[in-house]
């Protein structure tokens, strides 16, 4: 009896997500962007078009997802700092409400002494992740990003 391995291409299935999540804006709302990256894998980055707004990024190869980003230097590194790390959601249902959530504007950066800390507000979720060490960077307050499009009425 042969062994069957299913294959997924994990990648494909960010890239996907995010060409979906780009489509549901208003036009000329952000820019996606996907490149490759020598030796496998590649990275997938929302830019928006608001300078007010979050740039979200993730970087992944066919098998695994790596960090999720938005913002100046916030960043998840996967599968260690999930959410939900016993499979309760799949990667691609984590990204896409993280995701969702900075398009919606639910996210902000503190800059303290030498750190950045990155949170998501999901529902009465918060995503928390802290960078050190930065130095090249204006010194404390907190950035609250704007939602990718205006609220509608």
């Amino acid at each position: 009896m042969a062994l069957q391995v299913q294959s997924t291409n994990l990648f494909g299935e960010v890239e996907l997500l995010f060409q979906r999540l780009a489509q549901e804006l208003p036009a000329h709302t952000a820019n996606l962007r996907v490149y490759d990256v020598p030796g496998g894998g590649g990275g997938i980055e929302l830019t928006p078009t608001n300078p007010a707004s979050a740039t979200i990024s993730v970087f992944a190869d066919n098998s695994a997802v790596y960090t999720f980003s938005f913002g100046l230097r916030s960043y998840w590194e996967f599968p260690f700092e999930r959410r939900y790390r016993y499979d309760e959601k799949s990667i691609i249902a984590e990204i896409e409400e993280m995701s969702r959530a900075v398009l919606a504007g639910h996210c902000e950066e503190t800059r303290g002494l030498v750190s950045i800390s990155g949170r998501i507000h999901v529902r009465d979720y918060t995503y928390k992740t802290t960078t050190l060490p930065i130095f090249r960077l204006p010194r404390f307050g907190t950035r609250r990003y704007a939602p990718y499009a205006p609220q509608q009425p």
